[in-house]
């Protein structure tokens, strides 16, 4: 079995090294989400999401860590399984990317249909906290028709700071308080197209985050591939020896044979 080259074998232990890391941080993420999603209570709503999480950084970080065992201690049984592991993972990577394009393409629709409401002011609660989440995190106000969709109820996140920035845009609005209405400077622009911009910036850097891991696991197998055609190729040393001059003792012995039977 011969040893695999050592520029190649460095490529491959610094990639692994990369892919490691990057496993392990998918798996803090996933993690560190979890348990935000679970003091909030929306575990269930991305329970798909957090068990992709898992099973791609876990996934990840075995592969590569079987790699580097497998060229550090020249063990082609780990090479194959790492190989073997990297090729799904890249598989799932190209299924996931070509989903989350597809839903790239949905997002303005779910919106649209996720947040259809005509009075903010009498939905349920968890629904006004989430659009004023939004309110607050895009510096909006309302969903589809601006302030106007709170009919005069609109919470603080829709009020602008008293010297807002020049990029903000702000109108005067009249704000029911008990029974007396006041004046309030509110935000001016509607959240739906902002939410839907965010989104999908939000999923172009997915994305784009999607197709360079994908690019970094393919290259991984190809050089475990590698490594492995290297590790398997055996080296064969023929030597080949030339001589000038016939030996001169087996030459006599033919010459003297060949004398003894012309005299006789």
């Amino acid at each position: 079995m011969a040893p695999p080259n050592t520029c190649l074998r460095r490529a491959f232990t610094t990639l692994d090294v990369i892919l490691t890391i990057l496993g392990g941080f998918i798996l803090a993420f996933a993690l560190f989400h979890h348990g935000g999603l679970h003091n909030e209570q929306k575990v269930e709503d991305f329970h798909v999401v957090l068990i992709s999480g898992y099973v791609l950084g876990a996934a990840i970080a075995a592969g590569a860590i079987l790699g580097l065992y497998g060229v550090r201690k020249e063990k082609q049984w780990a090479l194959i399984a790492s190989s073997t592991g990297l090729t799904i993972v890249s598989l799932f990577l190209l299924l996931l990317s070509i989903a989350t394009a597809i839903e790239a393409n949905k997002v303005e629709e779910y919106i649209e249909d996720f947040y259809k409401v005509d009075r903010l002011h009498e939905a349920s609660e968890e629904r006004q906290h989430d659009v004023e989440e939004w309110q607050t995190m895009l510096q909006c106000c309302g969903l589809h028709n601006g302030f106007q969709d709170w009919h005069g109820h609109h919470p603080e996140s829709c009020l602008c700071p008293e010297k807002p920035d020049s990029s903000i845009k702000c109108v005067t609005a009249s704000f029911i308080n008990g029974t007396t209405t006041v004046e309030e400077l509110v935000y001016a622009q509607a959240c739906i197209p902002l939410m839907v911009g965010f989104m999908r910036k939000t999923f172009n850097i997915f994305l784009t985050v999607l197709f360079g891991l994908s690019i970094l696991v393919v290259v991984a197998t190809g050089l475990t591939i590698a490594l492995l055609y290297q590790m398997r190729k055996k080296t064969v040393n023929t030597s080949v020896m030339f001589k000038h001059s016939p030996s001169g003792s087996t030459y006599a012995q033919f010459a003297n044979s060949d004398q003894h039977y012309l005299l006789t």
